[in-house]
């Protein structure tokens, strides 16, 4: 039938088009990002200004299209507290490497190199591990949860700059050299989210490079938007 045969043919063309454009927005880049952490750890209460320590990430970020990318994440950084729990005095300072896989998800479209998408907030998450001395002089090896959330702009075709602020839950309780403390010292039991495990907060400025994996982005897409 002659119908079923356009309507086959448009089909294919689409399907076909949209892969082309899907392939041609599929770019890599990699990056750095410095900036502080912060931890929340079972101390009744903290000095947050005498628990503020530098952090380093270097990530490589493969862009699917111009909303989704998938982000392999290398951070270092020291992290600390200062505070009391039960009136005591407690503090504790140790570094700490991770390695985490996010799913990014830009709010807008954004593509390095499109005038018309050099702006755009995004969300991310995914799983990561934690790797750090426990207090008896051991080292642990932790999954954690990353989320996060930050803003990313495009300064020239190739180099862009952000903002990001990521929380990471470990599943581990040994960061602050406290394991549940609450019931170790006949104290209140405490079962919230915040308390059950250790928390990381880090924030800071990110500076990627972007490089093109074989064609660059379509021209079709600076007419379109």
């Amino acid at each position: 039938m002659p119908f079923k045969k356009i309507v086959i043919g448009l089909v294919a063309y689409i399907s076909l088009g949209t892969g082309n454009a899907f392939a041609q927005q599929q770019t890599a880049d990699f990056g750095l990002f410095g900036g502080a952490n912060i931890p929340i750890t079972d101390y009744d209460q903290m000095d947050y200004l005498q628990s503020v320590y530098p952090a380093f990430s270097l990530y490589y970020r493969y862009n699917f299209n111009s909303r989704f990318s998938l982000r392999i994440n290398a951070t270092y950084g020291i992290t600390g507290a200062s505070g009391e729990l039960n009136n005591e005095a407690q503090s504790f300072q140790k570094n700490i490497m991770g390695i985490s896989a996010f799913i990014e998800v830009n709010y807008l479209d954004f593509i390095l190199g499109v005038k018309k998408m050099k702006f755009s907030p995004f969300v991310y998450t995914g799983v990561g591990f934690m790797y750090f001395p426990k207090a008896d002089g051991t080292f642990a090896f932790a999954p954690n949860l990353p989320i996060g959330a930050g803003v990313k702009y495009a300064i020239t075709k190739q180099l862009g700059v952000g903002a990001e602020v990521s929380f990471r839950k470990s599943f581990s309780d040994d960061i602050d050299n406290l394991n549940n403390p609450h019931q170790e010292h006949g104290l209140t039991d405490v079962n919230d989210i915040f308390h059950n495990n250790d928390w990381i907060v880090y924030f800071g400025l990110t500076l990627n490079y972007k490089f093109y994996l074989g064609k660059k982005p379509c021209p079709a897409y600076e007419s379109k938007y």
